[in-house]
């Protein structure tokens, strides 16, 4: 396989017209912050530049840095069962043979829509004293990830970053690079995703599936609806300066031994959630865990209604005993523009 450009290769690029060949880009421009550097976001296997089409719309230019097998393949696949599907947690994805020309050639690109929206961290920090609103949350998660079951798609990398809501509470996802969707069956599960948030059998598994986010929606599920009734938990574990929400790495090897686990047994409301993921611990297979909806549903239902509906009965969190600082969060942000 040739060599991949570089991030500077692409910058380079992008910012000449005569190297970009995609027509949607023409005579557009690359988005560049107040002293003239060109911005850009860089993930594992993507490059990824703000830029502005002619007609003024802003999209996300995504540029391969690094290798994963059929790629290209995947991206198509995954733009063709995006576009049929059309569900509202998707921006459009659009796959362009012909995208930028570098010193290795005609790069392709994948163009996707520019979502002005809050990361999931962000969002849960600014509603800590409002369990009614991460109450609707956990709510709208757990209907986003029916719908996506439904339509036999996995992210393959559900995480905090990955996760984007808007100021009305709707959910939108992005990087698709490790997406399952039917058409990709036989495709290796070549991204495996965040630490915190994935199943130790994923670290093994072999071929990607509509399972590979199972556990993953446990684990988001889980923080969000913990959260909502111990805001206090978010400074006293530090969760912003973290890579994950509840759950670290390590949590996940404990199977279940961690504080974490001692934090959500003790509480009645929540010892049904915790006992969902330690017993999603206790296999060895991808393929044995439930959709979300199933998994919780013994012994959770209980969790689940009050998140549909009940939380007006729940005593208020007290202003007082907790006051979170958002500063920290949007001035990392920030610093990526």
């Amino acid at each position: 396989m040739a060599k991949l450009p570089s991030c500077e290769d692409y910058e380079i690029a992008i910012n000449d017209s005569r190297l970009i060949k995609c027509q949607k880009l023409q005579n557009g421009r690359v988005e560049k912050n107040a002293v003239g550097t060109t911005i850009n976001y860089v993930g594992g296997f993507c490059i990824v530049f703000p830029y502005y089409m002619s007609d003024g719309e802003k999209v996300a230019v995504r540029c391969w840095i690094a290798s994963v097998e059929n790629i290209q393949e995947r991206a198509k696949r995954i733009a063709e069962t995006l576009k049929r599907v059309n569900l509202p947690y998707f921006v459009s994805f659009e796959y362009e043979d012909v995208g930028i020309a570098t010193n290795s050639g005609v790069q392709p690109i994948v163009l996707m829509d520019w979502v002005n929206a809050n990361p999931l961290k962000e969002y849960i920090q600014s509603h800590l004293l409002d369990p009614a609103t991460l109450k609707k949350l956990a709510a709208s998660f757990m209907t986003m990830v029916r719908e996506l079951h439904k339509a036999g798609i996995s992210h393959g990398d559900l995480q905090h970053g990955n996760i984007l809501v808007k100021d009305n509470g709707e959910l939108i996802l992005v990087d698709y690079d490790s997406m399952y969707v039917p058409s990709l069956k036989g495709f290796k599960d070549d991204i495996k995703g965040l630490a915190g948030y994935q199943h130790p059998a994923r670290w093994s598994n072999q071929m990607a599936s509509e399972k590979v986010d199972y556990f993953s929606e446990l684990v988001i599920y889980t923080s969000i609806v913990a959260l909502s009734y111990f805001p206090k938990w978010w400074e006293e574990l530090k969760i912003l300066d973290t890579e994950t929400l509840l759950f670290s790495a390590e949590d996940i090897k404990s199977k279940g031994s961690s504080e974490i686990f001692s934090r959500l047994d003790s509480h009645s409301e929540l010892q049904p959630l915790s006992n969902a993921i330690k017993k999603a611990l206790q296999s060895n297979n991808l393929d044995d865990l439930l959709p979300l909806e199933n998994a919780i549903i013994p012994g959770t239902k209980k969790i689940a209604d009050g998140v549909r509906g009940k939380w007006n009965n729940q005593p208020k969190v007290e202003r007082q005993d907790f006051n979170p600082d958002t500063t920290n969060t949007r001035a990392k942000w920030n610093k990526l523009s």
